[in-house]
């Protein structure tokens, strides 16, 4: 079963790729995702080779393809991704139904700017972050998410994140959420205050540990 609990995809990008045999096979250069149903839901793995072929592909003088494995080939998840199949067995980037009509390559999701649900701009997508259920969350800075973290006084290490329940659509050029930027504005406000206090009161000297804030409903507070 595929897990990447608790890691970022700049952190599982450039890990490399072990096939059944052992033989090392290129390294993860991006995902294909889908975002149905208010979920982002990742279909496969793209993986790369050395940084001479991906210069031949950038420059045309080689078809852009790549192999493609589903989640469901890889084995295990450490320092590097093993899988259980044989690199010979897979699909590529240009084989039919490998990315299909609504898929979208992780590193161009990971550059759409975010705006509010009045279409006012709120950000940009910097990374994707998976919880312990292996659950996708939008880390968003940059633009008004970044005033606000620096009129609260907040640190460069802290990141707001987006479950992706929260997220209305997502389009070619920017995702809209259902939030309105004052309520973007308050729950910051609420959720830093009280991560701070948690940082505050448990965190031992020279404890070098990072917060994160996460976009929370308050129903009781008639916020989303």
């Amino acid at each position: 079963m595929f897990q990447c609990c608790e890691l970022k995809f700049s952190d599982i990008k450039n890990k490399d790729v072990t096939d059944a045999s052992g033989k090392k096979v290129g390294r993860v250069i991006d995902f294909i995702v889908r975002f149905t149903d208010n979920r982002i839901e990742m279909k496969s793995v793209i993986l790369g080779g050395g940084r001479i072929e991906e210069l031949l592909e950038s420059l045309g003088i080689r078809p852009d393809k790549d192999p493609v494995f589903q989640l469901d080939c890889i084995d295990s998840i450490s320092d590097v991704i093993h899988l259980k199949v044989d690199v010979d067995t897979l699909k590529t980037t240009l084989d039919p139904n490998a990315m299909e009509d609504g898929d979208m390559k992780m590193s161009e999701l990971a550059k759409l700017k975010v705006v509010d649900s009045d279409g006012f701009n709120v950000g940009n997508v910097t990374d994707v972050w998976f919880d312990e259920n292996t659950k996708p969350w939008l880390l968003i800075g940059g633009g008004f998410i970044e005033e606000t973290l620096e009129k609260l006084g907040a640190q460069p290490d802290i990141d707001l994140l987006v479950p992706e329940e929260f997220i209305s659509e997502i389009r070619e050029k920017e995702i809209c959420l259902k939030w309105t930027r004052f309520q973007l504005k308050a729950t910051c406000e609420e959720d830093y205050a009280k991560y701070k206090h948690e940082l505050e009161s448990r965190a031992e000297p020279g404890d070098a540990r990072s917060t994160m804030i996460k976009l929370i409903s308050h129903p009781s507070r008639g916020r989303i």
